[in-house]
C-alpha cells in the first residue's frame, strides 16, 4: 500500500516543483530587463583609405584597431596589445569598425591600415599607423543599461606604394 501511494506522489511532486520553478523563474508576460557586465560605450571608427599620388581607393586592406594595456608590478612595466577590432576595406576603399569597451576619461586606440593582398590592389602599399584618442565628452547619446553612450571619429588614410 505505501509503494502504491509513493509513485503518484513522487510524480505531482516532482511535476508541481517544476511548474514552480518554471514559473518563479521567468516572467512569460513582460519579462524583466536583466543586465550582465559592466557599462560600456560604443566606440566607431570608419573612414576610406586611397593611394597617396592618385587618390584612388583601395580595396582589401586590413584596417585594425589595436589597444594599449600598460600593467606595472613591482619593479617592472608591461605592456598588453590587445586586438579590439580587424576589417577589411570594400571596393570604394571604405572601412567601419565598431568597437564596445569599457569607457574611461579617455580612451586610446591604435589603428593600422596594412596591404595584405599585394600587387593585387594596383600595387603594394606600405602599412600606417594613427592614433585615436576618444574624451569622454566625445559620448552621445542616452545612458540605457550599462550603455553610456557612442562616439564616431572619421579616419582616411592616404597610403603610399612601397
Amino acid at each position: 500500500m505505501k509503494k502504491l501511494f509513493i509513485k503518484p506522489f513522487d510524480k505531482i511532486l516532482l511535476i508541481l516543483l517544476g511548474v514552480i520553478g518554471f514559473l518563479t523563474g521567468c516572467s512569460l508576460i513582460n519579462p524583466p530587463v536583466v543586465e550582465y557586465g559592466v557599462p560600456h560605450a560604443d566606440y566607431e571608427v570608419k573612414g576610406i583609405i586611397t593611394d597617396s599620388i592618385t587618390s584612388v581607393p583601395i580595396e582589401h586592406i586590413r584596417v585594425l584597431v589595436t589597444q594599449n594595456t600598460v600593467y606595472t608590478d613591482h619593479d617592472s612595466t608591461h605592456v598588453h596589445i590587445d586586438t579590439l577590432a580587424l576589417k577589411e576595406t570594400d571596393s570604394a576603399g571604405k572601412y567601419d569598425i565598431q568597437v564596445q569597451t569599457f569607457p574611461l576619461e579617455e580612451n586610446t586606440f591604435q589603428i593600422k591600415a596594412e596591404d595584405i593582398d599585394g600587387l593585387a590592389n594596383g600595387g603594394e602599399f606600405k602599412p600606417q599607423q594613427k592614433g585615436i584618442v576618444f574624451i569622454h565628452t566625445d559620448l552621445t547619446g542616452s545612458n540605457e543599461g550599462w550603455s553610456v553612450g557612442k562616439a564616431l571619429k572619421i579616419i582616411d588614410f592616404k597610403l603610399k606604394k612601397k
